[in-house]
């Protein structure tokens, strides 16, 4: 079994870098174009009644951007053919399900949990809910 379409989460953890290279070594492996995911997540620990602006968000992606590049660079360099993209959105149904239906995604690569143990406890890891409702394969790596 082969990949096509290999996506990668990534949020600047530990985990994520492992998740990241793994997902370069697959690509390699299978000569699968390489999509790169960073997620300003609007959901994180929020509730109706505290409310950020938009310009916050804004910023937070201006600053994934910048995050993301040493990825891609460092992909490119191997000849990995490679996307990067930063969304504002809800992380665990992006990454679950809008991307990967959008870009036709065969296996989403994705590190342990890049949430510490309060914000595991309190919104759920999103690694559990991409394992629980993305339609193709997941690869969790530890």
């Amino acid at each position: 079994m082969g990949y096509e379409r290999i996506l990668v989460g990534l949020d600047g953890s530990k985990q994520a870098d492992l998740a990241y290279t793994a997902a370069c070594d697959l690509a390699r492996t299978f000569s699968a174009e390489l999509y790169l995911l960073w997620v300003v997540n609007r959901d994180r620990g929020m509730d109706w009644s505290f409310r950020v602006s938009d310009d916050f968000y804004q910023d937070q992606a201006q600053e994934a951007e910048g995050k993301i590049k040493p990825y891609m660079e460092k992909a490119q360099k191997t000849g990995i053919d490679v996307t990067g993209k930063v969304i504002i959105g809800n992380t665990k149904t992006v990454l679950a399900t809008s991307f990967p239906e959008e870009h036709k995604i065969d296996l989403i690569v994705l590190g342990d949990t890049g949430l510490n143990a309060l914000e595991k406890v309190m919104i759920g890891s999103h690694t559990s809910y991409v394992l629980r409702n993305a339609d193709c394969s997941v690869l969790v790596v530890k």
